[in-house]
């Protein structure tokens, strides 16, 4: 029977959740794509809620590290919201298969685990909500609806998961670069 450890564990889950969706994905079934016997895979992962948690998680905390950075760092509004846009689509860039269950399949934690990864979702996102709100403060942004502005910036960059590719036409740096411009001229305050 092969060794394994969590990585690996999380990679086939990610394949499997990707592939077949979280709630038609068994624990057998990535038992059996990691070569172990399921009762093994209990010894890494209390449950398969748990190996999703873990998913989130892992992307979760790269991308506050990131934007934690931004936001205390002393740049202009609009250099820290290009900034957050470049790291929120790198992200997925770096990891497609991972961002996709880290954006689809968040519905299938419980109660318990769905508390703990909300916690951190609304995090960043009061990140990127200081961030407009900073600009609507110094009179760079316009006066907006600042959650809701915050939802369709990150609605935008999250539809990333559905169609980005590696190997396509544009790199995701240049991708974050066009919906920043196409953001910013929505949002910045028209000159008098």
């Amino acid at each position: 029977m092969a060794k394994v450890n969590r990585d690996t564990i999380i990679q086939a889950a990610i394949h499997l959740f990707n592939q077949n969706g979280y709630h038609a994905t068994s624990m057998r079934d990535i038992a059996r794509a990691v070569h172990i016997k399921k009762p093994s895979l209990y010894y890494h992962f209390e449950s398969k809620e748990a190996i999703l948690l873990a998913i989130l998680e892992e992307g979760m905390e790269r991308l506050l590290q990131d934007l934690e950075a931004i936001v205390a760092s002393d740049q202009d509004c609009v250099t820290k919201l290009r900034a957050a846009i470049q790291a929120h689509a790198r992200l997925i860039a770096d990891n497609p298969e991972g961002a996709a269950v880290f954006m689809r399949e968040d519905r299938g934690l419980g109660e318990n685990y769905l508390d703990q990864y909300l916690a951190r979702r609304d995090h960043v996102e009061n990140l990127f909500r200081s961030i407009v709100q900073q600009g609507i403060e110094e009179g760079r942004f316009r006066d907006t609806d600042v959650a809701i502005t915050v939802h369709g910036l990150l609605g935008m960059v999250n539809w990333m998961t559905r169609w980005y590719r590696p190997d396509g036409r544009l790199s995701a740096g240049e991708i974050a670069d066009i919906f920043a411009d196409l953001f910013m001229n929505g949002l910045l305050k028209k000159k008098e």
